[in-house]
């Protein structure tokens, strides 16, 4: 908790411009023997519909026009092997070329700063650098870079968006930028390096996710809904989320009793995640 609150600490005054902060060397992404594990969850409304499991790894290269690219290879739910996309480092740049024609977006810049607006992913988002902090993972020191960055009540900070110097976005190697995808949500879910587990998701208990335990959805109790502030979960929680309408995070916490006094109005989703897995509420603020 400690070594937590001077990264914290370390967060915000680089927000105020104070200091620079900088991992010990530059830790690529793009490195064979590199794996990631990553989750698209499916939804229709408030309703969870599916889950699909990616694996990529970094396999080879090729070379287009002069220039070389990483292959990055994968499969979906235990699919043949397959190339996903191929991809570029330079300096701290990561870009990802289509499979399809010649077009190259940026996918990451590890040598941005605070206060930097970039424009990331194939949907070309626009996203700040609110912070960075570094994270010791593998071994290593690692830049974290917080897009969208909040606190909740406790003084714990959230994001719409991570980046993990090395590793990549939270949700996935190649979804930075998703942020305001509609009809579901990606997530990393663990990263190897040569087979050894190098980080994992907190909030899941496995590199793969199967299905919902439907059981869980009677155990739970939530309550009151609707609320007019304060929210309570009665069962063993490891961390909840709650979006908005617009499938955006607004609040992330790891504690049973949720305050929403300072939202809106509004309907949101409750994602509870639990030590045996995933449960989704829906949940009115009056």
């Amino acid at each position: 908790m400690k070594n937590f609150r001077l990264y914290t600490l370390l967060a915000l005054l680089l927000m105020a411009g104070k200091m620079t902060i900088q991992a010990q060397e530059y830790v690529p992404i793009i490195q064979d023997g590199n794996e990631w594990n990553t989750l698209s969850v499916g939804m229709s409304g408030w309703n969870i519909i599916s889950y699909t499991n990616y694996v990529n790894w970094c396999s080879g290269d090729t070379i287009i026009n002069d220039v070389r690219y990483a292959k990055l290879m994968g499969t979906t739910d235990g699919d043949n092997p397959r190339l996903f996309s191929l991809l570029r480092e330079e300096y701290g740049k990561v870009w990802q070329r289509s499979l399809n024609n010649q077009t190259e977006v940026l996918l990451y810049d590890f040598t941005s700063n605070v206060g930097d607006t970039l424009r990331v992913g194939i949907f070309d988002e626009y996203l700040v650098v609110d912070s960075i902090s570094i994270e010791h993972i593998g071994g290593v020191d690692r830049k974290k870079y917080w897009f969208g960055l909040e606190y909740d009540f406790i003084g714990d900070p959230y994001a719409v968006e991570t980046w993990t110097e090395g590793i990549g976005s939270s949700f996935g190697l190649l979804c930075s930028g998703y942020w305001g995808i509609v009809g579901g949500y990606y997530c990393a879910l663990c990263f190897h390096e040569n087979g050894e587990l190098i980080w994992q998701n907190p909030e899941y208990d496995a590199c793969t996710v199967t299905a919902v335990d439907e059981n869980q959805d009677s155990d739970i109790t939530i309550y009151p809904n609707p609320t007019n502030g304060l929210l309570y979960i009665d069962y063993d929680i490891t961390n909840v989320e709650i979006y908005n309408i617009l499938g955006q995070l607004v609040k992330e916490t790891k504690e049973n009793v949720i305050d929403l006094s300072a939202h809106e109005a509004s309907t949101y989703l409750l994602k509870v995640i639990t030590p045996s897995g995933v449960v989704t509420k829906q949940i009115i603020k009056n």
